[in-house]
């Protein structure tokens, strides 16, 4: 979400401009690739309780503190990773063949325009 939108409550000028890399890398490989039957698409996440958290939070407490982030998403709670890999099963299999150079915005509805 940070490629498309800007968040003043974090100073992430940087993370952003690499996220909109992505999305733009994703797109110019699906133009690039294409011609050799090589889909290219990318998942765009939002706040999503995984494991990553652990590097910097307690894990028991992951849970909890990520509820503070519940508001920001219109479907009102932060994301389960079993939520993004199902899109990204889709997009890996024949039913999206014809899907490519497509971001997924996987958020909760937060580039919907919650922020």
């Amino acid at each position: 979400m940070w490629a498309q939108q800007a968040v003043d409550a974090t100073p992430s000028s940087a993370y952003s401009m690499s996220k909109a890399g992505l999305h733009a890398l994703t797109q110019n490989l699906a133009v690039e690739l294409g011609e050799h039957g090589v889909r290219v698409n990318a998942v765009s996440p939002a706040v999503v309780e995984t494991p990553i958290y652990s590097e910097f939070m307690d894990p028991e407490d992951i849970h909890e503190n990520l509820q503070a982030f519940n508001d920001m998403h219109p479907i009102g709670r932060v994301g389960e990773s079993g939520e993004v890999a199902a899109v990204i099963d889709f997009l890996l299999s024949e039913e999206s063949s014809w899907v490519t150079g497509a971001i997924w915005d996987v958020d909760g509805g937060v580039i919907a325009g919650s922020m």
